[in-house]
Order: structure tokens, then C-alpha cells, then sequence
């Protein structure tokens, strides 16, 4: 009997670890043929997926039922590539081409316009734990907020993003501004023209990214969001960011997901206190 059950057990993982499909490639600039770094694969409406290192290399592993499932391929400034799983097993070295971005158009303003300088967003910073996370193995993964405009049109400055707990080493995360839907969702379209990639020392407190040079004017309300890219220096067991939160009446629409495709979930408190919601200690300064 016991042998019956080793051998079970054998059967299983064997079984298990054949239906597992790994997928190691490259991705590069089709017309240079230079590396590209930090792009985003990931299958589509699924909880699968990951990030190009600074190289342009990339590791997927994937069920062979998954095989079907299409993997978008996708960068700023870059036209994306639809794949199915099977086809990137069998060709995992991708090739993007480059795309011209279309800017909003600028007009010439008077300087009394933007009048004043404020915050926008919960710039709260609680180092209490939270429930918004970022682990080193969340490639793609991103929480974020939608920011409300209070008068527009609005100009970005910088982004602030309070931690409230995490571990040593050093982090490189992506930024990222996108166009929300009609049903105030975020969506895939983002409002900065290139990629805001930053690498800081993982330390407790607020983290600052400038994003005046890209002088972005919104007229709309927009999703401002972290997306971790790469952790170097782990402890042993892993590492994870605890971002600083609270609950409160307004801002409250906040969202994550684990890789660049699947689907957003909103946070949510439970049951709803008195109208009460959580709040993402993510803010922006502006001129409006």
C-alpha cells in the first residue's frame, strides 16, 4: 500500500510538472534590433504574467490548457503583438515596432491660468500595515487611485507615493497615468507619451517622482498607479511593500491587479461603515 501511494504521488508531480510549459525569450526594437526594456507580457484577462528585465529578457511558465489564451506584448511608444501561448512557445524571441505617439495638442495659455499650487489625492501617511501590496514576484502587478481633478484644465508636477512598510534592497517600478472609462474604471490607455521608470532605495516614507518635464494637462479625472518591475538585493523568503491607506468618504476608488492583463479588482472595506471606504495613500501636486 505504501508503495501504491509513493508511486501516486510520483505520478502526480510528474504529470503536474509535464503540463507546465516554460517560455524563455527576448524582446527587442524591430528596427534597431536593440533590447527593450521592462515590457509587459501577459495573458490576457488572466492572473499570468511578467516583465522584461533591463535586458529585454523574459521567463513565463504556463499550463498547456492555457495554450490558446492570447499573451499581449506591450511597451509605450511601441505597437503591441497578440500572440496565443503556443505561438510565443514555439517563437518566444518578439520583435516590436516602434509607433508614433499622437500628442494632445498645446495651446498657448497666459501664465495667470494655473493660479495655484495643491494636492490632489490622500497624501496620509500612515505607516500602520495595509492591505495595498507590491511583492518582488508581482512583475507587472499594480495598485493605484483614481485622482479627481477639482478644477481643470490641470497641470502634473509630481507624484507621491507614501510606503509604510517594506523590506532592504533597492526597487525599480514603473509610473503610470491612464484614461479612465465611462464607469470612472481604469483602463490601458496611458497619458504620459513615454515610460516613468524609477529606481530607489526600498525605505519607509514618502516616494517622489517628479513629472513636471512631460508637462501633461489633463481635463479629465485619471488612475495613478505604481507597477513593480524589478527588486534587487531580496531577503531571504522574498519582499513585499505595504503602502500606506485609510478610510474616508471621497477618493476612495481604489484597484489592483497581479499582472499587466488581468483584471482590475477594487478595494473594498467589507461591509461599508456609514458610507466609509479605503483610501490609497497615493497624491499628485499640480497647478490648475
Amino acid at each position: 500500500m505504501r508503495a501504491f501511494f509513493a508511486l501516486l504521488l510520483v505520478s502526480v508531480h510528474f504529470i503536474t510538472t509535464a503540463a507546465a510549459q516554460p517560455i524563455s525569450g527576448s524582446i527587442t526594437n524591430a528596427k534597431t534590433h536593440e533590447a527593450l526594456p521592462f515590457v509587459n507580457v501577459g495573458v490576457v484577462g488572466k492572473a499570468l504574467g511578467t516583465v522584461a528585465d533591463e535586458r529585454g529578457v523574459y521567463q513565463l511558465t504556463f499550463q498547456e490548457a492555457l495554450a490558446n489564451e492570447t499573451v499581449r506584448v506591450s511597451s509605450v511608444g511601441y505597437a503591441p503583438r497578440n500572440l496565443t501561448l503556443r505561438q510565443l512557445a514555439a517563437q518566444p524571441n518578439v520583435a516590436l515596432t516602434p509607433e508614433t505617439v499622437v500628442l494632445n495638442e498645446v495651446q498657448v495659455r497666459a501664465k495667470a491660468l494655473f493660479r495655484r499650487t495643491h494636492t490632489l489625492g490622500n497624501s496620509g501617511n500612515s505607516e500602520n500595515t495595509t492591505t495595498y501590496t507590491l511583492t518582488n514576484r508581482d512583475l507587472g502587478g499594480q495598485v493605484g487611485t483614481v485622482i479627481k481633478l477639482s478644477r481643470r484644465p490641470t497641470r502634473l508636477l509630481n507624484a507621491t507615493f507614501n510606503i509604510a512598510q517594506t523590506a532592504p534592497g533597492k526597487v525599480t517600478f514603473r509610473v503610470n497615468v491612464c484614461r479612465l472609462d465611462a464607469k470612472g474604471r481604469p483602463t490601458e490607455t496611458k497619458l504620459l507619451s513615454r515610460d516613468i521608470i524609477v529606481t530607489a532605495a526600498a525605505v519607509r516614507g514618502p516616494l517622489n517622482v517628479d513629472l513636471s518635464a512631460d508637462q501633461l494637462v489633463l481635463d479629465e479625472n485619471f488612475f495613478l498607479s505604481v507597477e513593480m518591475l524589478k527588486w534587487e538585493g531580496l531577503p531571504a523568503g522574498g519582499a513585499t511593500f505595504a503602502f500606506s491607506g485609510s478610510v474616508g468618504y471621497t477618493n476612495n476608488e481604489v484597484y489592483s491587479r497581479s499582472t499587466s492583463e488581468a483584471p482590475w479588482e477594487r478595494a473594498s472595506a467589507g461591509a461599508v461603515l456609514a458610507g466609509l471606504q479605503p483610501r490609497l495613500s497615493f497624491f499628485v501636486t499640480v497647478n490648475d
